[in-house]
């Protein structure tokens, strides 16, 4: 057990050391690190759906419930402070040095140069879930592409057509959209 959670908590220490942009930045990267943990895709795809209505920060909630079904209890908590840890350490040493590089070209340029990363990462970990949700059980991306009309799930297509709309259009709460989308798919996907 003690090498479970040694394990879960550098992996997730490493995660949390290079990873900027918040917690859906970092989803691909926990996504990818945690097959080496036996999780599967769609196991993370509920967590994407269940992390709307649990309170707490993604990558928090990513690393508490990876850990949990790797390590129980133990390596839950490994996780969490795994990937805890680097942000209180460098944000503590951001804010000493923030006075005297607050107006350096580098720390500018360098964040600048982050930011696409960023996007980039958070354009993985949407792809990921995509496949896991939208597809239908066997079939991957490139085969969307081939034979859209077998590989598309149509039911959750349609919920998250209904669901985006919703939220871009009228601005409804996520919250709400989320519980009634769970709803919708209790009823319409069995």
């Amino acid at each position: 057990m003690f090498l479970k959670c040694l394990d879960l908590f550098l992996t997730f220490l490493k995660i949390g050391a290079i990873s900027f942009g918040g917690g859906y930045a970092m989803l691909s990267m926990i996504m990818t690190e945690s097959s080496r943990f036996s999780i599967s895709g769609a196991q993370l795809a509920d967590l994407n759906a269940l992390d709307m209505v649990v309170p707490g920060a993604i990558a928090i909630n990513a690393a508490t419930y990876v850990g949990y079904l790797y390590g129980g209890v133990p390596g839950a908590v490994a996780a969490t402070l795994g990937v805890s840890v680097p942000s209180f350490v460098l944000t503590a040493l951001f804010m000493r040095f923030l006075a005297r590089f607050k107006d350096s070209f580098w720390l500018k340029d360098i964040l600048s140069g982050i930011r696409p990363a960023v996007v980039g990462l958070i354009a993985a970990a949407v792809a990921m879930i995509a496949s896991e949700v939208l597809l239908e059980p066997g079939y991957g991306l490139a085969q969307v592409l081939t034979d859209p009309l077998n590989a598309l799930s149509p039911v959750c297509v349609a919920l998250f057509a209904a669901t985006a709309f919703c939220s871009i259009r009228f601005k409804w709460n996520p919250i709400l959209l989320t519980v009634a989308a769970g709803v919708a798919g209790a009823f319409l996907l069995k």
